[in-house]
């Protein structure tokens, strides 16, 4: 997948993969190691504990476009999720579409919104 800096100039080739011998997933930028999401697989869920990027690459975004890419995977593998990460938690709260992922039963814990109601239903509500 190609991503872009904000002025466009530069194209980045971007992958994101799921290491399961080191439990983290990976974000790679033109083949080099540049991030990783640290997990655990604790009885059916994940809990996604730590994301660490290359600071030369926030200012991209890549650390958005990385947890969404991994919540993306872990809902096409129907996987729970337990964000303890504060960078995931942070998106999260910008994409309550997301927090389907996480346990009804534990949703309270991370103070995150329901996901039944998009944010366009709330602002239509307002």
């Amino acid at each position: 997948m190609d991503l872009r800096y904000p002025d466009r100039s530069t194209s980045l080739r971007t992958a994101v993969r799921d290491n399961m011998k080191l439990s983290r997933f990976e974000l790679y930028v033109d083949g080099d190691n540049v991030g990783y999401l640290q997990y655990e697989n604790r009885q059916g869920q994940i809990w996604l504990l730590h994301t660490t990027i290359e600071q030369r690459f926030k200012r991209a975004r890549l650390d958005t476009y990385f947890v969404g890419n991994v919540l993306e995977n872990l809902h096409r593998r129907r996987l729970a999720v337990m964000p303890f990460c504060p960078t995931v938690r942070g998106y999260l709260g910008g994409h309550p579409e997301w927090a389907s992922l996480i346990p009804a039963s534990e949703r309270s814990r991370f103070r995150l919104t329901p996901a039944s109601r998009s944010r366009k239903t709330a602002s239509r509500a307002s």
